[in-house]
């Protein structure tokens, strides 16, 4: 059993005081690289000009006196917020190469953080524009299946749980869009972070939630792990090709997302 209800109580709190406050440390990370991306329509490619924007932004936060003073806790937040602003888009194979090669160039002068940095530069798989990781787990019945096996649908991927209050009030919405794309090549799929496997199974039948969910064990499983999940709901959304389109639309706007997709490759989601 996989118990976290103080990691749960400190997420729900600093969500409740960034909410209430409107700033605090995560939105002060967040500013410097807001108002490059302030505007940019969802699901868009970002010009060449605004990942370097970005870059040299990243650059001029890092070597702040604050950070260079305490690049482990600095340096790492600026890094997230970096990742944030790069969410906000679509970012090319080569804009993120060239990421890639500026946090490897981080490395060289940041040694002792390397390990930290490796982190978020791993992290840049989520990132709109590239293809998503795969995900091997079992379902809520204990079948073992893959998320590459989705490959040529619409996949939306919820990370979710019953003790968590936003995430049920998600599930109207996820009802609506089992019955909205039936004879579509939409699927959803989800993650569930419950601790016990009897209260995935519960939720899913009592709410009629008749998609395949994989079971996490809990808010720290290896899945929200490597998808660097630490908030509930959190939503990713693919094309058929697998590439992550966008993040955490929720309630009308999940299916105004995959309203989009389907209109791109056509009403049968065929290419």
């Amino acid at each position: 059993m996989n118990t976290r209800p103080a990691a749960r109580w400190l997420t729900l709190l600093t969500i409740s005081l960034l909410t209430a406050c409107g700033t605090g440390r995560w939105e002060i990370a967040h500013e410097d690289f807001r108002s490059i991306v302030a505007g940019h329509p969802e699901g868009t490619f970002f010009a060449d000009e605004q990942v370097d924007q970005l870059i040299a932004t990243l650059d001029s936060v890092l070597a702040l006196p604050e950070t260079v003073k305490s690049f482990r806790r600095q340096g790492q937040r600026y890094l997230q917020g970096f990742r944030w602003a790069l969410g906000k888009g679509l970012v090319t194979a080569e804009q993120s190469h060239r990421v890639g090669e500026h946090l490897e160039d981080l490395k060289a002068d940041h040694s002792r953080h390397a390990k930290m940095i490796d982190e978020q530069r791993r992290l840049l798989v989520l990132t709109p524009g590239q293809v998503a990781q795969n995900i091997v787990g079992t379902d809520t019945d204990g079948t073992r299946f893959t998320l590459e096996e989705y490959r040529g649908n619409i996949v939306v991927l919820i990370f979710s749980g019953e003790w968590c209050g936003p995430c049920r009030e998600e599930y109207p919405y996820q009802r609506e869009m089992l019955e909205r794309y039936k004879g579509e090549n939409v699927v959803l799929l989800g993650v569930n972070s419950d601790d016990e496997l009897e209260t995935a199974r519960e939720a899913k039948e009592r709410e009629q939630l008749h998609y395949r969910t994989w079971w996490d064990g809990g808010t720290d499983g290896p899945i929200s792990t490597a998808w660097d999940v630490w908030a509930w709901p959190s939503t990713f959304i693919m094309d058929g090709e697998g590439v992550i389109r966008f993040l955490n639309r929720r309630a009308e706007r999940m299916s105004e997302a995959v309203d989009q997709l389907l209109e791109e490759t056509g009403a049968d989601g065929s290419t």
